[in-house]
C-alpha cells in the first residue's frame, strides 16, 4: 500500500478544502511515500541539526480523517523562509544527505525533482503570502 502525498500551497483558512477539493488547488506537487517524518527530516538537514522525534511536531496536524487515512500537515512558516531562498548548491547538498538517510535511501537524482519542487511553491507562497501544507491519504 502506497501513501499518496500531495504538497501544495494555500491560505491557512483555506488549506483543509484541499481534502475534498484539491482540483481547485493549482499550486501543488504530487508524490508518493512522503510523510510528515520524511519532510522533517528535511528540513532537519537544512537546520544543519540532528533529527529527533520532535522536529515532527513543528508540522502541526489540521485534518485527520478515518482514523489517519487522511491527513493534512503545515510546514513551518521558517522552513518555507528557508528553502524560498535554497541556492543551487544548498539544494544539491541537502538532497544528497536527505537521499543518503534510510528512510528514502534512494539516489539524489531521484529526490531532487521534489526539492525543486517543494523550492518552487515555497517561493509562489512567500510571493502570495499563503503557507504550504502536505496532504497524506493511505
Amino acid at each position: 500500500m502506497s501513501v499518496l502525498a500531495d504538497i501544495y500551497i494555500s491560505l491557512d483558512d483555506e488549506a483543509v478544502k484541499y481534502d475534498t477539493t484539491p482540483n481547485l488547488f493549482t499550486d501543488r506537487a504530487q508524490y508518493k511515500g512522503m510523510t510528515p517524518l520524511e519532510v522533517s527530516m528535511l528540513w532537519s538537514l537544512m537546520q544543519d541539526v540532528e533529527w529527533n522525534v520532535a522536529l515532527m511536531g513543528e508540522f502541526p496536524c489540521l485534518l485527520q480523517i478515518d482514523g489517519g487515512e487522511r491527513l493534512i500537515h503545515k510546514f513551518p512558516a521558517e522552513m518555507v523562509s528557508q528553502l524560498s531562498k535554497l541556492s543551487l548548491d544548498r539544494a544539491a547538498a541537502v538532497t544528497a544527505a536527505w537521499a543518503a538517510t534510510e528512510e528514502l535511501s534512494c539516489s539524489p537524482e531521484n529526490i531532487r525533482p521534489t526539492v525543486d519542487d517543494m523550492v518552487s511553491l515555497a517561493g509562489r507562497a512567500i510571493g502570495s503570502g499563503r503557507s504550504m501544507f502536505l496532504w497524506n491519504c493511505v
